[in-house]
């Protein structure tokens, strides 16, 4: 299979390497670029890890194109920090992740959604080789069928949880504690539903768009604050971000006095959506990504064989898999020849 990947994950990097990254890669290889002919590219951008899919007669060419368009943006030494995959490999991988079982939550269930929403999004706006089409719609495939089979995320400690727990320490009266979400990716609104389950009423909602603001105030009866006010999230005790917006959002620059009372800032973006300077006023407590993921308590010890149940599914199913598309090509290569032999002999 003409496939490869070119990719940073919470394993390799910090959240500072791995925002730089995601942010040269949105800038050169977003849905919406018109890149190099003959060269296909799929990317995948979550809050863990930052993935750049390819399909071309040359894969070499391809990627050497994606570090060279990389080095363009970037001022620091990088490389060391990918890590690539081509064929087979590169197809196991997507597999595992969608899976979730390369997640730093392990066996999460997000990921599904945002490798598939990264298909949608990319075939829409571009035309894409045969092989990255199959490669993605067979690690749909092997992901749903990884989370029909095995309860991965059970007995797990899952980011929901993480924040609520991290909400109720800061918090003497938790229950009226105003609550803003700012974004309403899937990772914010999986925990926004969660506190809702946990009796935490006073929440807000600020999003780009606002049809889709509304859309989740009806389902779930929460307040709205709209996009051009933004601003105001100093009224409100704890604010948690996901947004795929490339910047800062709430700025040192732009800080008010935040009042005497203590505010719990959460945020869970890639590339972040808070200045981490915000910290040096002495009420504000701020949370990232990798803040969040150090203070899960990990029980993968518990599910190894579990783990290695899945891991050997995905193997076999991607050996299978990529085998039967080979099988393919070559029929279709031979049937090629007969046909061309078959009119030279007309």
């Amino acid at each position: 299979m003409r496939v490869g990947v070119i990719g940073i994950n919470h394993k390799l990097a910090n959240l500072h390497v791995r925002e730089a990254l995601a942010k040269a890669f949105q800038k050169r290889f977003g849905t919406e670029k018109v890149l190099h002919p003959g060269h296909h590219f799929i990317l995948l951008l979550t809050c863990n890890r930052t993935e750049i899919y390819f399909s071309s007669h040359n894969l070499t060419e391809s990627h050497a194109f994606i570090i060279e368009n990389l080095r363009k943006e970037l001022s620091f030494e990088f490389e060391q920090k990918l890590y690539s995959f081509f064929s087979w490999d590169c197809f196991f991988h997507l597999a595992k992740v969608t899976a979730g079982l390369d997640s730093a939550l392990f066996g999460e269930s997000e990921i599904q959604g945002q490798v598939k929403s990264a298909y949608i999004n990319n075939s829409l706006n571009k035309p894409l080789a045969k092989e990255l089409h199959f490669l993605f719609q067979k690690s749909l495939k092997i992901g749903k069928e990884i989370r029909t089979r095995f309860t991965l995320s059970k007995g797990l400690s899952d980011l929901e949880h993480a924040v609520f727990n991290t909400g109720k320490k800061i918090f003497n009266d938790f229950e009226k504690t105003k609550i803003l979400f700012i974004g309403a990716s899937e990772i914010n609104l999986k925990v926004l539903s969660f506190l809702k389950k946990q009796l935490l009423s006073n929440i807000t909602l600020c999003n780009r768009t606002r049809e889709r603001t509304l859309e989740i105030q009806n389902k779930l009866g929460i307040s709205e604050l709209l996009w051009e006010n933004l601003d105001q999230w100093e009224q409100f005790d704890w604010v948690i971000l996901g947004t795929k917006f490339p910047g800062y959002l709430i700025k040192k620059e732009t800080l008010g006095f935040c009042d005497k009372e203590q505010k719990l800032i959460i945020d869970l973006s890639v590339p972040r959506n808070v200045d981490p300077e915000i910290v040096k006023n002495t009420n504000i407590c701020l949370y990232n990504i990798d803040d969040m993921h150090r203070l899960l308590i990990s029980r993968k010890r518990e599910n190894l064989f579990l783990i290695k149940s899945a891991l050997e599914h995905v193997h076999c199913e991607t050996k299978k898999l990529c085998k039967l598309f080979l099988k393919k090509e070559n029929n279709l290569n031979q049937e090629s020849f007969h046909e061309s032999k078959e009119m030279c002999f007309a």
